[in-house]
């Protein structure tokens, strides 16, 4: 039970740090909350699904016994945040996109 609130206090924690960075790397054309919006999405998107595919690939690889270390978990957490950081950045850098209406 207390891992589960570690671990939620953790997250609420990362989506508070990430304000001030999507707030400086964001494109001027780009309004704030969507910029904030874009990061936490892709953000979150690709470090879950690096994190189970690098797991994954561990368990294949026989290296389960492994990941019930503390360091093994964070380094898999940090392999599988750093890609996921890039491209949120990227993806917030960008001008965004503006279409006319309909026809």
């Amino acid at each position: 039970m207390l891992s589960y609130w570690i671990g939620t206090l953790v997250g609420i924690a990362l989506l508070a740090m990430a304000i001030p960075v999507v707030a400086r790397v964001r494109h001027p054309g780009q309004k704030p909350f969507a910029a904030y919006l874009i990061f936490i999405t892709i953000f979150v998107v690709v470090t879950m699904l690096l994190f189970n595919v690098l797991g994954w690939l561990a368990g294949l690889l026989g290296l389960g016994a492994t990941l019930k270390e503390v360091g093994a978990i964070l380094l898999l957490a940090v392999l599988a945040s750093l890609p996921a950081l890039g491209l949120a950045i990227w993806q917030v850098r960008k001008p965004p996109m503006r279409r006319g209406p309909p026809n």
